[in-house]
């Protein structure tokens, strides 16, 4: 069997000389990384098959989401339920996504990325179908929730494949792009949901969405290169082999914080506030929601350019005090102007703090337990993802909404705070 390619260049192939060089130094974590960035945009990243098809496929995938979010709570409203149970069809998604991601490492170990993702986007895609089809409001929830478990098998295969094949001195380049590519959906999914339903129906954007992730599991099938089955009586990979070392840690503090925030404020505080304490049209709040995500999404290429030149502390840590600062103050914003800075603000500092975090996990976390680890990873996001609403829309009852920001920024100073206790990882390579 070949050895898999890399992105944008082949894998120099000295496994045998790296696995007697870590025997003989069984307690050292890192190696030094000799690859230098170069430069390079985001033409030359898209020029390999491979990650175009990685990067097309995510796009129809978060085009299909952008369809279905906003029509969604509407579909469920047509069956009867009150708004407790629209929340309820919104938490089964996230609930069986949090329970499967600490079971998707191993899965992609167990089967291989190419497997994995497109088995992931299957479920993702035939859920969906389904759901439009829904007998009753219980079968839909169900639904969803199968849903919910096949995109975090999707998500973790895809990331696991990302981090493996791309070149170390464009990594951050390649998970910029990777995360352009979302936002570029769901902005131009949003709008494009309300028309589909308004001619075909509440249930057309989940026919919509189905058959993106069908397309995009088509894609990732022919486009994504099988990897190598790990060998008979191979250890490593699991769990309990993951080595807990405090930049692993950091990371993780550093995803939890940054979902809890993106929960918290994006999908919770920001509409209500712009509605509840400005008064604002709904018009008016998509127009200030489209200039955050259009902001955010201007500067995640040059923060992976930033990431492969800098560091990746050198990016997280000054991003992560900046997002304390733009959420903390964030209730100050009362009037358009001031709130149109701070959406913009707001955009920039989230868009430099969520990128180097996968970077720093890939330097970290040796090749061979990352499916393991990115479970892990990608299980504080969620958990952050299901307590941020909480802990912001309780907040914002109980004390308004200046101390539900100010709240909300506490995970961002704590992550910075963990930060300033680890080295930078750049230029060391966990060891295989």
């Amino acid at each position: 069997m070949r050895p898999p390619r890399r992105l944008g260049r082949p894998v120099d192939d000295r496994t045998d000389e790296g696995a007697l060089e870590h025997a003989r130094h069984p307690t050292e974590a890192f190696a030094p990384e000799p690859d230098r960035p170069s430069r390079v945009g985001i033409g030359e990243i898209l020029r390999d098959r491979s990650f175009r098809a990685v990067i097309f496929g995510t796009f129809v995938i978060m085009l299909g989401y952008g369809i279905l979010s906003p029509i969604l709570p509407l579909y469920a409203r047509s069956f009867g339920v009150g708004y407790g149970a629209v929340g309820l069809l919104n938490s089964s998604f996230a609930f069986t996504r949090l329970i499967f991601d600490l079971i998707s490492g191993p899965l992609v170990r167990r089967f291989g990325e190419r497997a994995m993702v497109t088995v992931g986007a299957s479920v993702v895609g035939l859920s969906s179908l389904l759901a439009a089809r829904a007998p009753s409001f219980p079968a839909l929830v169900g639904l969803r929730g199968a849903g919910g478990a096949g995109s975090s098998v999707f998500f973790a295969a895809l990331m696991t494949y990302l981090l493996r094949t791309a070149p170390r001195d464009r990594v951050g380049r390649v998970m910029g792009t990777f995360y352009g590519a979302f936002n570029v959906g769901m902005i131009v999914g949003n709008p494009i949901g309300g028309f589909v339903a308004h001619f075909f129906g509440l249930a057309s954007p989940l026919l919509f969405y189905g058959a993106a992730c069908f397309l995009a599991a088509g894609l990732y099938l022919r486009a994504v290169e099988p990897q190598p089955r790990p060998q008979a009586g191979a250890s490593g990979g699991s769990l309990r082999d993951l080595r807990w070392s405090r930049e692993f840690v950091a990371v993780l503090v550093s995803n939890l914080a940054y979902f809890l925030m993106v929960a918290g404020v994006f999908q919770t505080l920001l509409s209500l506030f712009q509605r509840d304490q400005l008064g604002l049209s709904l018009a008016a709040i998509g127009g200030f929601q489209t200039l955050v995500a259009l902001a955010e999404f201007v500067v995640l290429f040059p923060a992976g350019s930033a990431i492969d030149r800098r560091g990746r502390k050198a990016v997280l840590l000054p991003a992560t005090l900046g997002l304390a600062l733009v959420v903390g103050l964030f209730g100050l914003a009362t009037t358009i102007p001031v709130l149109a800075v701070m959406l913009v603000a707001l955009g920039v500092t989230s868009g430099y703090g969520g990128v180097p975090q996968p970077v720093m996990l890939s330097d970290v976390i040796p090749e061979r337990n990352r499916p393991a680890a990115i479970g892990v990873y990608r299980f504080v996001g969620d958990l952050g993802f299901v307590i941020g609403p909480l802990v912001a829309g309780g907040a914002a009852s109980a004390f308004g909404f200046g101390v539900a920001f100010a709240v909300t920024a506490i995970p961002c100073l704590v992550s910075a705070a963990f930060l300033l206790t680890v080295p930078e990882t750049m230029g060391r390579r966990a060891r295989t």
